[in-house]
């Protein structure tokens, strides 16, 4: 459910870009993008035909407010991959939610992430 304000933002590999969703429809590709309130949405059944038939589409984003708030050092990043279903941080814990998240223009992702309230350890 979208609150007041909130977008869908996905990495866009065709141009090299953070899309942004509002709704059903793509607005706009930034270099980059910072959100607050952050919930990580991904579909495994999508991840699963991406991997069986080795086609590309959107089944991963994070929905949040847009913030101009800078990446604070405690920022830690995060990660989507194929093989793996789920964002996850660098130790291996499924990511769900964060306070903030920052999406850079080099493709990295980081946020504030909140051990124990927000993820999860193994799969999703």
């Amino acid at each position: 459910m979208h609150t007041p304000g909130s977008v869908d933002v996905h990495r866009n590999l065709t141009r090299r870009a953070w899309s942004v969703r509002v709704g059903r429809r793509v607005v706009g590709h930034l270099p980059a993008i910072a959100l607050r309130d952050v919930v990580l949405r991904s579909s495994e059944a999508a991840r699963l035909r991406c991997l069986r038939l080795g086609a590309r589409d959107v089944h991963a984003w994070a929905r949040g407010v847009p913030t101009d708030a800078p990446r604070p050092p405690a920022a830690v990043r995060f990660r989507y991959r194929l093989a793996e279903p789920g964002f996850r941080l660098a130790e291996g814990q499924v990511l769900l939610a964060a306070a903030a998240a920052w999406f850079e223009a080099d493709g990295s992702a980081w946020c504030l992430a909140c051990p124990g309230a927000n993820v999860r350890i193994g799969g999703t």
